[in-house]
């Protein structure tokens, strides 16, 4: 019934009051390539890079965790005295192979040389909250620096690095 309304009421109105009909589209027009000067005036690229190395963590005396009740035969082995001396200010990231959480406030970082540089974190920071390893942002220069450089943890902590030391092993001949 509404149907029969509407096409009669549609019947009902006048020819010179419908729509106008829809003009042709027009003809399609060959596009060049832009010139040069066109390209460069609003063609811009942009690219960034942003690079982060992971560096695992080792067990220690802090952080194993699973330890068992059992003494392994390395347990019982002496352990290694280490006596710190001066080091570089820098460490390149690339020669970073491992960590460990030593110290209440300090990690020791080792290197694919077989060095041990303990990297002393500032203050209100804990080696604990880096027991799964840590982050680094890669650098322009490439190395891992004292007092410019932060190191970022699993957690969310974020440390800069006061201070390089080498550790070297010190033999016990007591």
């Amino acid at each position: 019934m509404l149907t029969a309304a509407v096409l009669w009421f549609a019947a009902a109105v006048p020819a010179a009051e419908a729509a106008a009909p829809v003009a042709a589209p027009e003809p399609l027009i060959a596009i060049s390539a832009p010139t040069t000067e066109q390209v460069t005036s609003f063609w811009q690229v942009v690219i960034e890079q942003q690079l982060i190395i992971r560096v695992p963590a080792q067990r220690s005396q802090l952080n194993n965790f699973a330890a068992g009740p059992t003494q392994s035969r390395r347990a019982t082995e002496i352990p290694i005295v280490w006596k710190e001396k001066k080091a570089p200010k820098c460490v390149a990231m690339r020669n970073i192979m491992g960590m460990q959480a030593v110290q209440r406030d300090s990690i020791d970082i080792i290197t694919r040389q077989n060095q041990r540089l303990r990297a002393q974190l500032n203050r209100g920071c804990r080696a604990l909250d880096f027991y799964a390893g840590f982050y680094m942002q890669g650098s322009k220069d490439g190395r891992l620096c004292e007092g410019r450089d932060q190191i970022h943890a699993r957690t969310g902590a974020k440390c800069e690095i006061d201070k390089f030391r080498l550790m070297v092993p010190v033999r016990d001949d007591d």
